[in-house]
């Protein structure tokens, strides 16, 4: 008996009315662009939240969620993860990465427990989209996400 994998279309779409594509992102100050990505179907709306790191697990830096909200799953999904994620680096964060709402806790950024719901990440070593759904469950992919927080998350 396997482990279920969770379906990206669903927990995108858990209201069943709207398709929410969360996108985290760590800027190194409270300073940062405008992102604008092209050639992918544009949001029907946009939020944004500053979200307060108040145990210093990003030493300083500032953590901006970007709540992109689609009438219904875009055809294009992959190439919104990756062409939003490569504007946030090209804008100057030092990472970014895209997960299920609801999946977000500082304790938790990046960590195998919850790597199969995070479907895309970024730095400045390059973006790399997980929307498939499998690929989310594989080690191959919490080794990279491992890898990622390593690199920028200091508790």
């Amino acid at each position: 008996m396997g482990v279920d994998v969770i379906s990206m279309r669903e927990a995108v779409s858990w209201s069943g009315v709207e398709t929410t594509l969360s996108l985290f992102i760590v800027w190194p100050s409270a300073d940062r662009p405008l992102l604008e990505p092209e050639g992918v179907s544009l949001p029907d709306s946009v939020q944004s939240f500053d979200l307060e790191d108040v145990d210093a697990h990003l030493a300083g830096r500032a953590l901006q969620e970007i709540d992109l909200v689609y009438g219904a799953f875009p055809a294009d999904v992959g190439a919104i993860v990756d062409r939003w994620l490569s504007a946030a680096i090209a804008g100057g964060a030092e990472l970014a990465w895209f997960a299920f709402e609801g999946s977000f806790d500082f304790e938790h950024l990046l960590t195998e427990d919850v790597a199969e719901q995070v479907y895309g990440v970024a730095d400045r070593a390059g973006v790399t989209v997980a929307v498939d759904d499998g690929y989310r469950a594989s080690r191959g992919w919490k080794q990279l996400l491992a890898s990622k927080r390593s690199s920028a998350i200091t508790a």
